[in-house]
């Protein structure tokens, strides 16, 4: 997807958030920023609604266009909020889309229940009224590397992301996928589902869905377990029965978990010089990625902790 976007920060983003919500009849007054990321997502107050600002205007396209497919099939799944055309573009060329907002319950969502919705998920006919991407496995790693703040990175840093770009790339080439491809989320793990006080859980966070192999998918909660340990291994193994398959055991893993590890590195180095403990993040991450053996220590919280906040 294109990034339409040249600056993505609180001020930017909250500069998108009044415009396009005053084009609309919103009050964008005392509006919360609950996440800043790839995207910006905002809670109005006074309103069953979420904002979310994007970096592509092609993106929020699809993702509008996805969640009216899901819900086609009756898939549980966050729904667009109000009847105009989505997303707008603000003047500056900043898309911005409305969501339902979603009432979490106190029960966590678990490993198996994100083995049991990508099973149903991957289960759905490819959408007939518009078509889906083909996937490509980083497709926004070559523009974020090419924007990273002069100064802020050595050069052989930077240099070496490009470098382990390419090998993961021609790594990809050769794979041989098993799993019948198909419609995909592409960032499928537990942080995308929400549970609701009535237990119902619903998927969010459209983005990246494309038409590719089921395997992208899968790996995610696999690299979170191997790799990462942010998952336990009863949680994994309760996730790889209700999914089916168990994607570590398939030899294109050890591809697939050097492409999602340069994907989330180069996703939160998109705010370097933005916080000290976020760059300091991103450095350790670098320096993880240049040893396939390393245990990687990264932290998971700063993915989801808006700054200011």
């Amino acid at each position: 997807m294109i990034n339409n976007v040249t600056e993505f920060t609180v001020n930017s983003t909250r500069i998108a958030l009044e415009e396009a919500c005053r084009s609309v009849g919103l009050d964008p007054t005392g509006a919360i920023l609950v996440r800043l990321g790839e995207n910006a997502m905002y809670q109005l107050r006074g309103e069953a609604v979420m904002v979310r600002i994007g970096r592509s205007e092609e993106a929020a396209r699809k993702e509008t266009l996805v969640a009216e497919w899901l819900a086609t099939h009756n898939f549980c799944a966050v729904r667009p909020a109000g009847h105009s055309s989505q997303p707008i573009v603000t003047n500056r060329g900043v898309p911005v889309t409305f969501w339902e907002f979603i009432h979490e319950g106190a029960q966590p969502v678990a490993s198996a229940d994100l083995g049991r919705i990508l099973r149903e998920l991957h289960a759905l006919p490819a959408p007939t009224s518009f078509q889906l991407p083909d996937f490509s496995p980083m497709p926004k790693v070559t523009e974020r590397i090419r924007k990273l703040p002069v100064g802020l990175l050595s050069s052989e840093d930077v240099e070496f992301l490009r470098h382990r770009h390419r090998e993961i790339i021609e790594e990809f080439a050769s794979l041989e996928f098993v799993l019948p491809p198909g419609p995909v989320h592409g960032d499928a793990h537990a942080r995308n589902l929400m549970r609701c006080p009535n237990g119902t859980i619903k998927l969010i966070d459209f983005e990246d869905f494309c038409h590719g192999p089921r395997e992208w998918d899968v790996a995610v909660e696999a690299v979170r377990y191997q790799s990462l340990g942010w998952v336990s291994e009863d949680d994994y193994r309760s996730y790889v029965a209700e999914y089916g398959f168990d994607v570590i055991r398939w030899p294109g893993f050890r591809t697939l978990r050097a492409a999602r590890e340069l994907n989330m590195t180069t996703w939160l180095a998109q705010r370097l010089g933005q916080d000290a403990g976020i760059d300091a993040e991103i450095r350790r991450r670098i320096a993880d990625l240049q040893d396939d053996q390393s245990t990687r220590h990264w932290r998971p919280l700063l993915f989801y902790t808006p700054l200011g906040s």
